[in-house]
């Protein structure tokens, strides 16, 4: 998929780049400056989505590499902390002043 978008980038670079050399002798210059830069601007939008697939790739390669190095240490298990119900009965009859 990458190669056939950056291909299909270079053609439509290369494409229009010819188009409009043939329309701006036939018909005229402004025709032929529109079709080089459409075919600039889509040329470099299919080659820029085929580098970002490329970069996707190689991602997703390196994330699965890390996952596969990771599966076989596993952590030990933890010893529990105790009761997690704390104990008030030693704030009853606690009060707040407003000046504290």
């Amino acid at each position: 998929m990458i190669k056939i978008l950056s291909t299909l980038g270079w053609i439509s670079i290369i494409g229009g780049i010819i188009i409009g050399f043939i329309i701006g002798i036939q018909v005229n210059w402004l025709a032929a400056f529109t079709c080089w830069v459409g075919g600039a601007i889509s040329g470099v939008l299919f080659i820029a989505f085929s580098m970002m697939l490329e970069y996707l790739e190689e991602n997703n390669y390196y994330l699965r590499e890390l996952l596969n190095r990771t599966q076989g240490q596993q952590e030990p298990p933890r010893k529990p902390l105790g009761n997690s119900k704390a104990s008030l009965k030693s704030l009853t009859g606690f009060k707040m002043n407003s000046h504290e």
